[in-house]
């Protein structure tokens, strides 16, 4: 199995711990229904590991097939997001995948909700894919993704997510549910916003978008992020957000969002301006 790995693996800790509920509250379109409660370890009785790194070893474990290309992203029924917290574009992602395609049958998409179209989209992010590879079979997950500790996975469809808060820490072995991976940042926000937490905020606005499921939480939190910190990837985020959703007065706050990353250097930002500004 041919692997391109684009996981998000930051870890913070030392947080409070309290009892929360991942609320899947915006309008999304999804088939949502019921409540899962994710156990989590409490490394004061028992073992623990971070349910990051056990989410790479268990992707290690996954059986190889030479002719499937895996991707694996954190990301939400909307977009896919890279190690960075930045946002990976479908267009990005095809030009990564175009050389492998000559001995392969199948792109294997391992992100949740890749393979199901949500609130304001035609199509799903498998299908995008495969229309760039001009119709190359792209498999894509109908729900949350979970990985178990032998590389199967699965997929839940719930509604509300109960866990504890904090860091999110499994005992050795357990299965994994990946977006809850970013998912607990959410809960924080407001603290890594009182600390002046440039990374947390992130990692909170990224959470608001894969675990949530709630897109405009999320692009009000990088558009603040940008205006506080001048942050360059939050600009980017913002603007890619803005030019999906398309409203009115999205555009030109896009390309102000853009220009704001390209002054400070952000290269991937200076080709997005020169894409929007050509068409």
């Amino acid at each position: 199995m041919k692997f391109t790995l684009i996981l998000v693996l930051s870890l913070l800790v030392g947080m409070p711990t309290t009892m929360k509920a991942a609320l899947a509250e915006c309008a999304t379109g999804l088939p949502l229904e019921g409540t899962i409660w994710v156990e989590t370890c409490d490394a004061k009785v028992q073992e623990c590991v971070y349910a990051k790194k056990a989410l790479y070893e268990y992707l290690k474990n996954m059986k190889d097939d030479d002719e499937v290309i895996s991707v694996a992203s954190i990301s939400s029924p909307w977009r896919m997001y890279d190690s960075n917290m930045r946002i990976l574009r479908v267009t990005e992602l095809a030009e990564l995948i175009k050389p492998n395609l000559e001995k392969s049958k199948k792109v294997l998409l391992l992100a949740s909700w890749s393979g199901v179209a949500p609130h304001g989209k035609e199509k799903s992010l498998s299908d995008e894919l495969s229309e760039l590879l001009d119709g190359f079979p792209v498999t894509g997950m109908d729900g949350f993704l979970w990985l178990k500790n032998n590389g199967d996975f699965y997929t839940t469809k719930q509604a509300f997510t109960g866990s504890k808060g904090g860091p999110y820490k499994i005992k050795p072995g357990d299965d994994v549910m990946m977006p809850l991976t970013l998912g607990w940042f959410a809960y924080y926000e407001d603290h890594f916003a009182k600390e002046k937490d440039e990374d947390g905020l992130i990692s909170a606005a990224v959470a608001w978008d894969v675990s949530m499921l709630c897109p405009d939480h999320a692009l009000q939190s990088f558009e603040e992020i940008a205006a506080t910190f001048s942050n360059p990837i939050a600009a980017y985020n913002a603007a890619i957000m803005r030019l999906d959703r398309g409203e009115e007065g999205d555009l030109d706050t896009a390309t102000q969002l853009l220009m704001q990353a390209s002054n400070s250097g952000d290269e991937k930002a200076k080709k997005l301006l020169l894409e929007i500004s050509t068409k």
